[in-house]
């Protein structure tokens, strides 16, 4: 049975007689989990349980509805309606959405997160990653689309928001350190970047919590070879679009295209190797001390250093950039020099990363120095494959999924267990884009909506639980991005 055949013939079925049709119980999982209270994937099994027995009462009180131990014609048509604006609502309450998250971990561990490690093939966007470099190239026609302009009134109207000029390399913006206050104590730095255009150009709103603090951001920084190579590639070589490039060792003749070796590098799907091997061998193309300078040269950040490895052998000690369509090497490894650490900030990888997706729109002195948006599309795409599904998750959380259009959500995930700091970790970063087909409803337009952040999380039990910190940074992290999205479609941040 289905839940319309529950309203059109407006029949009642016991709770009883549910737990024995395996058909309506995964139809109602389903109807749930677009209500944001149920996870997806292998929980959608047709076995009424605790967490899918759970969530209903969690659905039941959100709607004020009466269960009596029945599913009746009212109860199946809220669940075939879920409202954006009745969950917009029901996420203020940011404890219970970390509940309904943390819940939600019920039989995962630290080795496999439920939402860290969902990975690409679960994801509602798989289908559209090709899709992103063109939807990162769109603009608001000001017409059917608009964008925030250089000012608008925080919706709550305790003060105006101001753009300004996106700023030049090697500048550090104006950071409103104030403006994440409501995050959680768990989150130990982050910095958000809200994006508007303003006469066809990009200008930027920077909010942080220690966003210039230099920390260990584990994997999250593994993009930014990725951006050196492209800026070194086409400083001498402009035409040479990274898609063509395979890398290959000195001593071979074949090699693997630099695509395929970057989305390994993102999703941990070791297809060619793993990621940190990949990792350390694309910071093979820059010495460790160059790589540094370039970095800080960028986001103007001095106090970063950008020095170290990620815990593995190169995957090649000697790589070699060949484009297949000039047919020539046209990048060689570099001595590696002395190493030292990775220490930057939430500010440096949320500069970068709007770097990487707001390319197109930023003026010359602003973008990373020599290179072409074709090869950046590349690392694009692959950082569209990020194993954390986090905005995802918040995206239904929100029931916003069936409201936006042409979303772009690239990102990079890191973690680790600091034995330094005797605790667990877990960092995002990530940038965003799409149309708010929700806005058009309220004013006759769409918005357009892009922001970028970057957000660290630490928690560390006594005596320490590996397990539980990790499942509760998880829930966490997924609560604090899920905020973040709701005050930006509401206009509070």
């Amino acid at each position: 049975m289905k839940l319309i055949e529950i309203i059109i013939n407006n029949l009642i079925i016991t709770v009883d007689e549910l737990k024995n049709d395996v058909e309506l119980i995964i139809d109602i999982q389903r109807q749930l989990n677009a209500w944001g209270v149920y996870p997806d994937k292998s929980w959608i099994d047709g076995d009424y349980g605790f967490v899918t027995d759970s969530a209903f009462q969690k659905f039941v009180s959100i709607n004020k509805l009466k269960l009596d131990q029945e599913i009746n014609q009212n109860i199946a048509t809220a669940l075939l309606n879920p409202n954006t604006n009745t969950l917009i609502e029901e996420a203020k309450n940011k404890e219970q959405v970390f509940q309904i998250f943390l819940d939600s971990e019920l039989g995962f561990d630290e080795d496999n997160l439920r939402i860290r490690d969902s990975k690409i093939e679960g994801s509602i966007y798989q289908n559209a990653i090709a899709s992103y470099p063109n939807r990162l190239i769109q603009k608001p026609d000001n017409i059917s689309i608009i964008s925030s302009g250089k000012t608008y009134t925080r919706s709550n109207r305790d003060n105006i928001i101001t753009f300004d000029r996106y700023p030049d390399r090697g500048i550090i913006p104006n950071i409103d350190n104030n403006g994440l206050n409501f995050l959680h104590e768990d989150i130990k730095e982050a910095c958000v970047c809200l994006g508007s255009f303003v006469d066809g150009q990009m200008y930027s709103h920077w909010l942080g919590k220690n966003a210039l603090q230099s920390a260990q951001f584990w994997s999250a920084t593994k993009f930014i070879p990725l951006l050196n190579i492209a800026s070194q590639l086409n400083s001498t070589n402009p035409q040479s679009d990274i898609d063509n490039c395979i890398v290959k060792s000195s001593n071979q003749a074949k090699g693997i295209p630099l695509s395929e070796l970057a989305i390994d590098l993102v999703s941990y799907s070791n297809n060619h190797g793993s990621s940190n091997a990949i990792a350390a061998m694309f910071k093979r193309f820059e010495s460790y001390a160059d790589l540094d300078k370039w970095t800080s040269s960028i986001t103007g950040n001095d106090n970063l250093t950008f020095k170290g490895r990620y815990g593995e052998n190169d995957f090649y000690a000697t790589p070699q950039l060949y484009d297949q369509q000039l047919q020539k090497t046209v990048l060689q490894s570099k001595s590696s020099g002395s190493r030292g650490q990775n220490l930057v900030s939430a500010y440096d990888l949320t500069r970068l990363i709007t770097m990487l997706g707001w390319h197109y729109h930023l003026p010359s002195s602003a973008r990373l120095p020599a290179v072409e948006w074709y090869s950046l599309a590349t690392i694009i795409r692959a950082m569209g494959y990020d194993r954390a599904r986090y905005l995802d998750f918040a995206i239904v959380k929100l029931g916003l999924q069936k409201v936006i259009k042409d979303p772009v959500i690239i990102s990079k995930v890191g973690w680790g267990d600091s034995d330094e700091r005797g605790r667990y970790e877990i960092v995002y970063t990530a940038l965003v884009k799409f149309v708010d087909r929700r806005y058009h409803h309220i004013n006759g337009v769409a918005k357009l909506r892009t922001f970028a952040l970057t957000l660290r999380c630490a928690k560390a039990f006594s005596p320490r639980n590996i397990d539980e910190e990790a499942k509760q940074l998880d829930a966490r992290m997924v609560t604090e991005v899920t905020e973040i999205l709701r005050r930006i479609v509401t206009e509070e941040l």
